[in-house]
């Protein structure tokens, strides 16, 4: 009797440390479980602060780029001023004149502007180049898109008044006197 309490006392202890182990087992597994767990959340947590970053600096950049807009419209007004105030009698008589098409007026403009403002005009070409290419690179695709498409629109409507133009001074390609 005292060897079958024995072996009772023996598998009892076996179960015991077998179910210790178990538990131990168990414990390492909710612990890994918690640890990867953990991981993740701080992994989503990063990723919302990253991008919490970037719309912040996103809107820094849309803010800074909306200023500087309105600085280069700013000095784009200030020069077109400036221009405005340089032109002779002479010129100004050219732009009012209804009998001239703008080619004509381009054209007889360019003979009589002083060294200044052909210094004037090279300074805003240069000025509107640079900031084509700041606002080109700053584009969606979208954009850029929508862009080409109001050019084709512009294209199609200035195509549309050349025609009327030509047909109402009797087809002879918009010459102005038809000699």
């Amino acid at each position: 009797m005292k060897r079958q309490i024995k072996y009772v006392l023996i598998s009892m202890a076996a179960l015991m440390i077998a179910g210790s182990n178990v538990l131990a087992q168990n414990q390492e597994q909710v612990k890994v479980q918690n640890q990867e767990q953990v991981k993740a959340q701080n992994q989503e947590q990063v990723k919302a602060q990253n991008q919490e970053q970037v719309k912040a600096q996103n809107q820094e950049q849309v803010k800074a780029q909306n200023q500087e807009q309105l600085k280069t419209q700013e000095q784009k007004q200030a020069m077109l001023q400036e221009f405005k105030a340089s032109l002779t009698e002479e010129q100004k008589a050219i732009l009012q004149n209804q009998e001239m098409t703008r080619e004509q007026k381009r054209q007889a403009l360019q003979e009589c502007f002083s060294e200044e403002q052909k210094t004037m005009l090279q300074q805003n070409k240069e000025v509107r180049e640079q900031n084509r290419e700041m606002v080109k690179g700053n584009l969606t695709e979208a954009q850029k898109e929508q862009i080409r498409n109001n050019g084709r629109e512009q294209s199609k409507e200035t195509q549309k008044e050349n025609s009327a133009g030509n047909t109402g001074n009797g087809g002879n390609g918009g010459s102005g006197n038809g000699r």
